[in-house]
């Protein structure tokens, strides 16, 4: 998970970088800053799951 984490936290790093060239259109600038949102969220919730010290499926409620 905390490897997973890192390449997400470079993905985004590298999307914002991306972003704020000013030479891109306005319809690809918008597809970047959805892919950001989208993997904020997903490193919000990877995150939380290196917190808990959740290593698979079997560490979730639903899952017993």
């Amino acid at each position: 998970m905390k490897e997973n984490l890192d390449l997400i936290k470079k993905r985004i790093s590298a999307l914002i970088s991306r972003v704020r060239d000013l030479s891109l259109s306005m319809e690809l600038r918008v597809k970047i800053i959805t892919i950001i949102t989208v993997d904020v969220h997903g490193r919000d919730i990877v995150d939380e799951c290196v917190v808990r010290k959740i290593m698979d499926s079997t560490n979730f409620l639903w899952a017993r």
